[in-house]
């Protein structure tokens, strides 16, 4: 069971490295992580290159995450295995290896895998994260929130220690990414929903800062992954 719970995490990881946003760019003679915020997602495409581009990249980054969960779970009838073929998915985006391990916030991957797993309570997050954008303003913010509180409904209920533990590798991918946001929320220089990138120059703490702050974020990530694997086990 163990090699092939790394096998499906390995399909997901190289077909989620594909990065779609990259690719759209420099099919248009450009760099995406060189333009708007440099976070290779559908929103920066949108700010960048236009509707058309971003749709491309929208849907393309939901199918990275949709089509191996989906697969997988149809052909092994396996949450679990299929759980870990979402996080390979959502790490491949987030640690793409075609572009140097760099790799965008993989929201649109996580949705695609989860949609092939809990569609229903995908509405209800979806829908959530609308509501909290518009109340809020801070993408960022809305974003933390909407995860934090998915996570702990899953803890609630009573599922594989496996399918836990690979929701939580996801989690802690997708919020390492938006840690940058955090830096500008810090420095009161992250823009919200009503403002254009081009209009702000976006900001970040200086190197030897954003490094610690890297190292403690993960220290935390692994600390609490440490702990529900010890509590759920």
């Amino acid at each position: 069971m163990t090699y092939t719970m790394l096998l499906v995490l390995l399909i997901g990881y190289i077909i989620g490295s594909t990065p779609f946003a990259f690719l759209v760019s420099k099919a248009r003679g450009g760099n995406i992580f060189a333009q708007g915020s440099g976070n290779p997602g559908a929103t920066n495409t949108l700010a960048v290159y236009g509707k058309g581009a971003a749709v491309t990249v929208l849907v393309c980054d939901i199918l990275k995450g949709l089509i191996p969960t989906l697969l997988v779970l149809l052909i092994t009838d396996d949450q679990v295995l299929a759980f870990c073929t979402a996080a390979g998915a959502v790490l491949g985006h987030v640690f793409s290896f075609y572009t140097g391990f760099r790799g965008g916030k993989a929201l649109a991957t996580a949705g695609g895998a989860i949609l092939a797993l809990y569609p229903l309570p995908l509405i209800i997050i979806v829908l959530s994260y609308v509501l909290l954008v518009l109340l809020i303003r801070y993408i960022v913010i809305a974003t933390t929130l909407v995860i934090l509180g998915a996570v702990g409904f899953f803890l609630w209920i009573d599922q594989p220690l496996g399918s836990t533990m690979a929701l939580l590798v996801m989690v802690a991918g997708i919020l390492y990414r938006h840690l940058p946001n955090w830096e500008r929320i810090y420095l009161k220089n992250e823009p919200q929903i009503k403002h254009k990138i081009a209009e702000i120059e976006l900001e970040r703490l200086p190197k030897d800062k954003q490094a610690m702050l890297k190292v403690v974020y993960w220290i935390v990530a692994i600390a609490c992954i440490a702990t529900v694997y010890y509590v759920k086990s």
